[in-house]
């Protein structure tokens, strides 16, 4: 499915992919997440490493491109990688320079001491990459959109997601790509990688309490499009979020 004719989503999956640059897009794995709540008293099955897997190999079937980038929280642990952590972000990076060119990382605000672990794949993650016309950071901190010099911001970090219902008062979280507009810049949000992370219901989530300060801003989120994603249905196109708010 197309945005625009630079960017194509890889339906039903939570990736991009840009011909031009030939290069794939995600983010948000939070690879050892599971453990992590495990600490925190709440016990999930192990199954999101798998999952992820497993969708990386359709994505590779699907689109064959010669470049991947990770644009933030590849790990979920904000201190030192734990033990289990470390080996899922190990295997993640094996098979990533298995079947990739090149492998590029942006680093996201759960990403301290990756480093520890890319830098035995001669990859170091950075804070933003610019390819092209394309310009690619997480999201957690500020950007002045009208100061940079590309023409499409790519972000992550909101793990974006819309809260549908219908009229005997069911209700369905999907989770889903934001794109639009900003100061006469492309912006894409992209949902999150990981089928476990909770993500912000964007149409419920007042503009001012939604995690990335670069939507948090003059309610910029309410003129951006949605597209939902679901690996039953394919993709939903839905209008402005500021049209879905109830």
């Amino acid at each position: 499915m197309k945005l625009w004719d630079s960017v194509e989503i890889l339906v039903p999956f939570p990736a991009v992919y840009i011909p031009s640059l030939d290069t794939i897009v995600m983010a948000d794995l939070h690879l050892g997440y599971e453990g992590i709540m495990a600490e925190q008293g709440v016990f999930l099955p192990k199954i999101q490493f798998r999952l992820e897997v497993e969708m990386l190999e359709r994505i590779r079937e699907i689109c064959p491109a010669g470049r991947i980038l990770l644009n933030g929280d590849v790990k979920h642990e904000f201190s030192e990688t734990g033990y289990h952590e470390f080996l899922e972000v190990r295997d993640l990076f094996s098979l990533l320079v298995r079947s990739f060119e090149e492998v590029l990382v942006v680093k996201g605000n759960h990403d301290n001491y990756l480093i520890r672990t890319t830098k035995r794949f001669g990859i170091t993650p950075r804070e933003r990459i610019t390819l092209g016309n394309f310009h690619f950071c997480h999201g957690h901190r500020p950007v002045d959109v009208r100061m940079e010099a590309h023409e499409c911001l790519i972000i992550a970090h909101e793990h974006p997601s819309i809260l549908l219902t219908d009229e005997v008062g069911g209700r369905e979280k999907l989770p889903c790509l934001l794109y639009g507009e900003f100061s006469g810049r492309r912006i894409i949000v992209l949902p999150a990688f990981s089928p476990l992370a909770e993500g912000s219901q964007v149409n419920i989530v007042p503009p001012e309490e939604l995690l990335s300060p670069v939507l948090r801003e003059e309610q910029r989120i309410d003129r951006l499009r949605a597209i939902g994603l679901s690996r039953e249905v394919g993709a939903l196109e839905f209008p402005e979020i500021g049209r879905m708010r109830f």
